[in-house]
């Protein structure tokens, strides 16, 4: 077991390298921002201020209406697209999108986005 471990950090970490530390970071904002303008033109609501906020983990509230669940759901099954669901007091009332390594990239954004305004 934790020869398969060690080998992918390695791996992981030589993507990291490979695109630079502070390119990373760099991409992750600008995902971030282009993700957050692109739920809030949606009516999505950012739980945390944006001061707050970190690029990887997007908590937000659904548009007016919009039952979370539901439309988790058919996410998951009609685009193959997870999103988490809130937790503890968030229970039913957020999601949490994640950007985080590579599946932090516009086309990943554009494919959630695309697939909420189908739904939407």
């Amino acid at each position: 077991g934790p020869v398969s471990s060690v080998f992918a950090i390695s791996e992981a970490l030589t993507l990291v390298l490979e695109e630079g530390l502070e390119n990373r970071w760099k991409r992750h904002y600008m995902v971030h921002n282009y993700l957050k303008n692109q739920l809030e033109s949606m009516g999505f609501r950012y739980l945390v201020k944006e001061e707050n906020r970190l690029p990887n983990l997007n908590s937000v509230y659904l548009p007016e209406g919009q039952d979370e669940a539901v439309l988790r759901n058919r996410l998951l099954n009609e685009f193959n697209i997870e999103v988490g669901g809130g937790l503890g007091d968030f229970s039913g009332k957020i999601w949490r999108i994640g950007l985080m390594g590579e599946s932090c990239t516009f086309n990943h954004v554009n494919m959630l986005v695309g697939a909420l305004k189908q739904m939407l």
